[in-house]
C-alpha cells in the first residue's frame, strides 16, 4: 500500500474512532526493544499526532482511542503511554492513568516529565509519591511544583525535619525567595523553633520592608514568643505603612486581647467593625469567639451591643444566629425569640436559601448559601427548643407545621408536635405525631433522637394504658442506651404506677441508686416501689434519704412520703407532709381528699 493510501485509510479509521476509552489497557512489552516496520511506524506517528490534536480540542475519549492504536502499532512508544495516561486522567480515571504512567516510566525512567506525572498520579491515588518527587527534583531542580508537592506531603505527615531539609535544598539552588522563606518560617514554627521563625520573617522584611502583612506576621510571632513589647513595636511599624487597613486593626485587637488590655481591645474592635473593608465573615467569627468568654462580655455589654449593630448592617443568617445566642447568654430571652422568629420568616421568602434547601449541592446557590442554610436550620432548632422550654404549646404546634413545610427533616416537626400534644394531655394526637416522627426518621445512627422518641412513645402509650406497647418501647430504649440510668428509672417508675412487674421495677431502680446514690429522684422511685410492695418501713428509710438529698421541696416526693407515713399510721406526720405539698405548689383533688380524711 502506498504512503498516500495508508494515510487516507488511517484518516478514515481515525474519524470512526469511538468516543469512549477502551475497556482493556495495553500492557507494555518486556525485554529488549524491537524494531517495527515502516508501515507500523507511519501508523504510530499518525495516531499519535491525531491523539494530540484531539486532546488539544478537549476530546479525551477519542484521543485515548488514537493513542491505543499508536501503541498497537509500536508497543515500545513510551510517549504514547504517557499521553494515553493523560487522556485517562482527564476523564477522572486515575488508577488506570497511574498504571499507564508506570508503563511510560518503565520504558524511559530518565524522562523527568514521566517521573513528575507518575508522582502526581501516585499522590492523587493515595500511593507513595515521595520517591518520584525526589527523583524529579534530582533530574531537574528547576521544577518548582515538585518541591511544593513534596513539601505538602511532608507537612501532612508531620515530618517537619524533612520539610526543613527540602527547603534548605531549594534555597541552595534558588536563593531565599519569598515563598521559600514563608514556608520555612511555617515549618520552623510547627517544630517550636520560634526564634528561628522570627529570623526568617526578619529576612523577609529585609527584602520587602514596605509589606505591612510581614510586619504583622512578625508581631504575631513575637506574641507567640511572649515578647509583647517587640510585638507592639512591629505593629507600630505596620501602622506607619497603612493605618486604615482592617488587617492592622485585627492585629491590634489580638494584641490587646492577648495582653488582657480589654478597654483597648474593645476600642480596637469598634474601629475594626466600623471599617467597611472588614469582611462580614471576619466579624461574625470574632463575635462567636467572644461568646466563649461570658465573664469578659459582662463588663462590656453596651460595647458588644454596638458591635452587633455594626455587624448586622449586612444581613447574614450566621450572624443572626450568633446574635440570638448572645441575647440568650445575656438573659434577653424575649428579644432572642423575636430574632429567631424573624429569621425563620425571612427564610421562607429567600429564594436562594429555599433553592439550597430543596436542591442541596445541585443548587446554583449552594457555594454561597451552604453555611447560611446550616445557620438557618440551627436557628429553627433553637427556636423550637425555646418554645418547648417556655411551654408555649399552642404556638409550638403552629410553628412546627411551618417548619415541616419548609425544611426536609419532617421527623423533627412531628416530634415537637407530639411533645406539645402530650403536655396538653392530648395523648391520641401525641401518639399519631410520634409515630409520624418514627416513620420519617431515616437515620438509625442518630441514637440521641431515637432515645428521645422511644422514651416519648413509652410515656404516651403508658398514659393511654397500653402497657404492652409502653413496655416494648422502654425495652427498645434500654437496648439503644443500656447505660441510661434515667431510662431505667422512668421504666421502673411507670411499672410501679401501674402496679406491674414490681420485682423487675425494683431491680432496675436498684441499679440506678447504686450508680447515683445521691440522686433524690432515683431514691424517690426506689422508695415508691418499696411502698407499692408493702414494705413501708424500708420505704420510709429510703424516702428520708431522698428528702435529705434535695427532695424536701419536691411536691411529688413530699406526697409520697406522706403516703408512707399514713400507711404506718403516723397520721399527724402524714398531714404535715401533705400540707407541705400545697405550700410547695402541688395540689390535686386526690391530695385534698387525703388531707380531709386525716382531719376527720
Amino acid at each position: 500500500m502506498s504512503c498516500l493510501k495508508t494515510i487516507i485509510f488511517l484518516f478514515f479509521l481515525a474519524i470512526a474512532a469511538p468516543s469512549a476509552v477502551g475497556a482493556k489497557l495495553p500492557a507494555p512489552p518486556t525485554g529488549k526493544r524491537k524494531a517495527v516496520s515502516e508501515h507500523k511506524r507511519m501508523k504510530q506517528i499518525f495516531f499519535f499526532c491525531e491523539g494530540k490534536r484531539r486532546l488539544l480540542y478537549g476530546d479525551a475519549g477519542s484521543a485515548a482511542y488514537c493513542f491505543e492504536q499508536a501503541i498497537k502499532a509500536d508497543p515500545y512508544c513510551d510517549a504514547c503511554y504517557y499521553e494515553l495516561s493523560n487522556a485517562y486522567a482527564l476523564r477522572g480515571r486515575l488508577p488506570e492513568a497511574r498504571r499507564l504512567a508506570e508503563a511510560a516510566y518503565a520504558l524511559d525512567s530518565a524522562n523527568v516529565w514521566y517521573t513528575l506525572h507518575l508522582a502526581q498520579l501516585c499522590a492523587n491515588t493515595g500511593a507513595d509519591a515521595q520517591h518520584f518527587f525526589r527523583k524529579t527534583i534530582a533530574q531537574n531542580p528547576q521544577i518548582a511544583e515538585a518541591y511544593h508537592a513534596l513539601l505538602a506531603i511532608y507537612d501532612a505527615q508531620g515530618r517537619y525535619d524533612k520539610a526543613e531539609q527540602l527547603l534548605v535544598h531549594h534555597r541552595q539552588k534558588f536563593g531565599p525567595t519569598e515563598p521559600n522563606i514563608l514556608s520555612m518560617q511555617n515549618v520552623l514554627l510547627k517544630q517550636g523553633k520560634v526564634s528561628e521563625a522570627i529570623g526568617e520573617v526578619r529576612q523577609l522584611l529585609a527584602l520587602y520592608p514596605n509589606e505591612q502583612q510581614y510586619w504583622l506576621l512578625l508581631s504575631e510571632l513575637y506574641g507567640v514568643a511572649k515578647s509583647d513589647s517587640l510585638a507592639f513595636d512591629a505593629i507600630l511599624q505596620a501602622k506607619a505603612l497603612d493605618s486604615t487597613s482592617y488587617e492592622l486593626q485585627l492585629s491590634l485587637s489580638d494584641f490587646y486581647r492577648r495582653t488582657s488590655s480589654f478597654d483597648s481591645y474593645f476600642r480596637s474592635l469598634m474601629q475594626l467593625f466600623s471599617n467597611e473593608s472588614t469582611p462580614t465573615l471576619q466579624k461574625w467569627q470574632m463575635l462567636a469567639f467572644l461568646q466563649r468568654f461570658p465573664s469578659v462580655e459582662q463588663g462590656y455589654t453596651a460595647t458588644i451591643d454596638s458591635l452587633y449593630a455594626l455587624a448586622r448592617s449586612a444581613y447574614s443568617y450566621q450572624l443572626e444566629a450568633i446574635y440570638a445566642a448572645y441575647l440568650l447568654q445575656t438573659g434577653r430571652l424575649g428579644y432572642a425569640l423575636s430574632i429567631l422568629k424573624l429569621m425563620t420568616l425571612r427564610g421562607e421568602n429567600d429564594d436562594a436559601l429555599r433553592d439550597v434547601i430543596l436542591s442541596g449541592k445541585k443548587s446554583k446557590f449552594f457555594a454561597s448559601h451552604a453555611n447560611e442554610y446550616l445557620a438557618f436550620h440551627e436557628a429553627w432548632q433553637l427556636y423550637l427548643d425555646l418554645l418547648v422550654g417556655g411551654r408555649e404549646w399552642d404556638l409550638l404546634l403552629r410553628e412546627a407545621d411551618r417548619y415541616a413545610s419548609l425544611l426536609p427533616d419532617k421527623h423533627t416537626a412531628f416530634f415537637v408536635k407530639g411533645l406539645a400534644y402530650s403536655q396538653q394531655k392530648g395523648y391520641h394526637s401525641a401518639l399519631d405525631a410520634f409515630l409520624q416522627a418514627q416513620k420519617h426518621h431515616a437515620e438509625p445512627a442518630d441514637t440521641a433522637f431515637l432515645a428521645r422518641l422511644y422514651s416519648s412513645l413509652a410515656d404516651v402509650y403508658f398514659n393511654l394504658k397500653n402497657y404492652a406497647k409502653s413496655d416494648n418501647y422502654f425495652n427498645l430504649l434500654l437496648r439503644l442506651t443500656p447505660n441510661s440510668y434515667t431510662a431505667m428509672n422512668n421504666y421502673a417508675y411507670c411499672l410501679s404506677l401501674s402496679n406491674r412487674k414490681l420485682k423487675k421495677a425494683l431491680a432496675l431502680s436498684k441499679i440506678t441508686i447504686d450508680a447515683e446514690p445521691e440522686n433524690p429522684i432515683f431514691l424517690d422511685t426506689y422508695a415508691w416501689i418499696l411502698y407499692c410492695m408493702g414494705r413501708y418501713d424500708d420505704s420510709k428509710q429510703i424516702f428520708r434519704q431522698a428528702l435529705v438529698k434535695g427532695g424536701d421541696k419536691e411536691p411529688v416526693m413530699l406526697e409520697h412520703y406522706g403516703d408512707v407515713l399514713y400507711k404506718l399510721k403516723e397520721y399527724s406526720n402524714a398531714l404535715i407532709y401533705w400540707q407541705r405539698v400545697v405550700e410547695n405548689g402541688g395540689n390535686s383533688p386526690q391530695l385534698q381528699e387525703k388531707i380531709s380524711k386525716v382531719k376527720q
